[in-house]
């Protein structure tokens, strides 16, 4: 297939963000398999800068493309063109088609060239709430995979201030059970607090004094469900609020606080841990249930009525315009918009 023409973010080695990532104009060679993408929107994940500058946990598990690489790992396009072997065979998408890029594959560029078992089609109003699927399938994960949830069951969490914290509340409404939610002391635990009592969860400090007051409101049947995004020394706080044949998942590709166990509760509770690595998640799942799963989050999440602090890039020259928000302060999404 010839050449596309593109522009975009790429890096030519790991390494701090501002550094390494450059804005150029280049040219991309689709494969037999790969369907051509304009960009439309694309999320910074705070991930994002992980794997830029090499830190990102589970780097060595992924199949990352050679340098230079682009940046982002995933977004919503149109389908420009259709792979060169749609001919004899058939592809899940056609050129015009919205599409929702599965990570991780660059997607901070006007055009990008993706296998076709990675672009599930969406509807075009849901555009801008697809740019960040990935959070909303890991939420749906988080409370699908590992317990059996009944009605009045408890989940517990921390990492309050975060989307997908905020999508597993929202999402745990329809099952009927309380969810508990943890959050960091600060300028950002007010504004969580407040997106989560939209869905019914209460959110406490992370900290000592708000950990015993979880587990005053957990009592004494404990929780089924315990979901850890942040770590820390307040980990085995959590932990003790936890009850019999409980589950705790611990998910995030930076989680690098490490894991601060008494033991005790794990034995006597005969608690299971257990790690989720959304790559690995969603690679493990056919075409058809990614496609399946997605058009479910996005129709619950739609529902729901989510609504997150978002800032946005109006161009992908102004990126780096947006990368505070993410990266240092925190608490909030940012999108970069390509095209209209």
């Amino acid at each position: 297939m010839s050449k596309v023409a593109s522009a975009g973010w790429r890096y030519a080695r790991c390494g701090p963000i501002a550094q390494v990532l450059t804005y150029e104009k280049f040219d991309i060679t689709p494969g037999k398999d790969e369907a051509v993408v304009q960009m439309m929107t694309a999320p910074l994940h705070r991930v994002d800068a992980a794997v830029v500058n090499g830190t990102a946990l589970g780097r060595k598990r992924v199949n990352m493309g050679p340098f230079c690489r682009i940046g982002g790992c995933e977004g919503v396009g149109t389908v420009v063109r259709s792979p060169a072997a749609a001919a004899a065979t058939s592809s899940p998408v056609k050129e015009g088609d919205t599409v929702w890029v599965a990570p991780l594959h660059g997607t901070w560029a006007t055009n990008i060239a993706v296998p076709v078992t990675h672009l599930h089609k969406i509807n075009p109003r849901q555009a801008q709430m697809a740019a960040t699927a990935s959070n909303f399938l890991v939420a749906q994960q988080l409370l699908d995979g590992y317990a059996r949830l009944q009605k009045g069951d408890i989940v517990i969490q921390n990492g309050g201030s975060s989307l997908t914290s905020l999508a597993v509340s929202a999402l745990a409404k329809s099952y009927g059970v309380k969810v508990l939610t943890a959050a960091t002391p600060g300028d950002r635990f007010a504004a969580a607090k407040q997106r989560h009592a939209k869905y019914g969860s209460d959110v406490f400090e992370y900290n000592g004094a708000g950990t015993r007051a979880m587990q005053a409101a957990v009592g004494r049947h404990g929780a089924t469900l315990y979901l850890n995004g942040v770590g820390g020394r307040y980990f085995d706080s959590l932990l003790k609020c936890t009850g019999p044949m409980a589950h705790v998942v611990t998910y995030g590709a930076q989680n690098g606080f490490g894991l601060l166990i008494s033991g005790s509760s794990l034995i006597y509770n005969e608690v299971t841990m257990a790690g989720l690595f959304a790559p690995t998640y969603l690679n493990s799942m056919s075409y058809g249930e990614r496609q399946t799963k997605l058009e479910f989050v996005l129709k619950a999440v739609q529902e729901a009525n989510i609504s997150y602090p978002m800032v946005t890039a109006p161009s992908l020259e102004k990126l780096p315009e947006v990368w505070d928000d993410v990266y240092v302060k925190g608490g909030r999404k940012a999108l970069v918009k390509m095209a209209a």
